[in-house]
């Protein structure tokens, strides 16, 4: 195996450029050129850095967004992830960098993505192409994905179990003798013509059980204002729904608004339950039922995955799939 001094001989550049090249120093000015040939070498020769018991605390992560500020603002689900990602990754690891989407295709513009092949890990949060997934994973062989659909059997993958958490919300209306269903919820936005879960697992289960019908289907986005929006098209229909699940709480409390307008009570008119239990929720008039996902739970498994990935504990790829909680409050009631 070659050695850091076989590396820079190569190069013809000294080991302290080598070393600072490989732990992505960002306060090392070196040029492009240098900086290829150096990453060129460390190919060529096969060069690995020795692993050792420190290899946490000295590594050097990177966590990519899938995800826009927009979406942050819509949903925040993703900024608890982040957050609490964040503030276990900064505990564990010498150094963490964020990038959003912007960034990540200006890297690929101006062709400075090899600075990941760097880095000891990538993490993904959200989703994802999966030709995008197979070009990092190129790069860096340590790749984790948090919160993404689509799977395979080369990367880890730190999720919850989304077809239960669809079954969970119907099996709960079902138990309180709903039969009309409708649905609010958004898309992806990032990977193109991606249903989301909860619209793909809420037709099946309801097509199962004979009970679909296409007008209580309304697609916008993970918003307040599009909550408002599609629950007044539903309120429109003649024959409407007697419950309606909203794609995350926010959507719920915009379905909350346009319930409110039309002079409707929430539950004895139109039972709703929400997806994420976001703080608002329990304070909502009334309280939304709604399912808890532990963001910190997703945070501390992601964590976990990454020191036996660096660690070298496993040489096999895994997914976990955690808990949810459905949390009965007084938005739904039995008819």
């Amino acid at each position: 195996m070659a050695t850091i001094r076989e590396v820079a001989k190569k190069a013809g550049v000294s080991i302290t450029t080598v070393s600072r090249i490989l732990n992505n120093d960002d306060s090392f000015n070196v040029s492009k050129i240098t900086k290829e040939k150096v990453l060129k070498v460390i190919k060529q020769l096969n060069y690995e850095r020795k692993k050792n018991k420190n290899r946490i605390s000295q590594s050097n992560i990177s966590v990519i967004k899938c995800f826009d500020e927009k979406i942050e603002n819509e949903d925040p689900y993703f900024v608890s992830l982040k957050i609490n990602l964040e503030n276990i990754l900064k505990k564990k690891v010498s150094k963490v960098k964020f990038f959003d989407l912007e960034e990540i295709e200006k890297l690929i513009k101006y062709n400075e993505i090899s600075n990941f092949s760097l880095t000891d890990a990538v993490i993904f949060i959200g989703e994802t192409s999966k030709e995008k997934l197979k070009f990092f994973k190129s790069l860096n062989e340590n790749i984790i994905c948090v919160d993404v659909y689509d799977t395979d059997n080369i990367t880890d993958y730190i999720k919850f179990d989304m077809r239960n958490s669809v079954e969970i919300v119907l099996n709960y209306i079902f138990k309180l003798n709903h039969k009309k269903i409708g649905l609010l919820v958004g898309r992806n936005k990032v990977v193109k013509n991606l249903v989301d879960f909860r619209e793909k697992y809420f037709k099946e289960i309801m097509v199962k059980n004979g009970l679909y019908r296409e007008e209580y289907l309304q697609i916008g986005d993970f918003s307040m204002e599009s909550g408002y929006i599609m629950m007044k098209e539903i309120l429109k229909l003649e024959d409407r729904p007697t419950a309606v699940f909203c794609g995350n709480d926010s959507i719920a409390m915009g379905a909350y608004k346009a319930i409110r307008e039309n002079k409707l009570k929430i539950p004895e008119d139109i039972s709703i339950i929400g997806f994420n239990d976001l703080k608002l929720s329990q304070y909502s008039i009334p309280p939304l039922t709604t399912i808890k996902i532990d963001t910190k739970l997703i945070a501390q498994e992601t964590v976990n995955s990454l020191i036996e990935l660096l660690e070298g504990k496993r040489d096999y790829h895994k997914k976990v799939f955690l808990p949810i909680e459905l949390i009965e409050r007084e938005s739904c009631q039995k008819i």
